[in-house]
């Protein structure tokens, strides 16, 4: 994943990184690894949220990595 995609399972980029580092965190083995891993959790968790933005082909808003690949025919402007 290149951060611009939306994971398979519909999370967004921050909520596919909060679990991969929460799953990590439960299989790490090293100490100084464990102290990394909360830090950067912690971190992600405290990161302000990502501003909606609007599509400026049909007006629909939301997160920008999901309007960059979004489908304007199913926007609730287009019905």
């Amino acid at each position: 994943m290149t951060g611009d995609e939306v994971p398979d399972d519909g999370a967004t980029a921050r909520e596919a990184l909060e679990m991969h580092l929460a799953q990590a965190l439960t299989r790490c083995e090293s100490a100084a690894v464990r102290d990394h891993l909360e830090a950067a959790l912690r971190h992600c968790r405290d990161l302000p949220p990502t501003p909606l933005v609007e599509c400026p082909l049909c007006g629909c808003v939301g997160l920008p990595e999901r309007i960059r690949i979004h489908d304007c025919s199913g926007c609730p402007s287009h019905d």
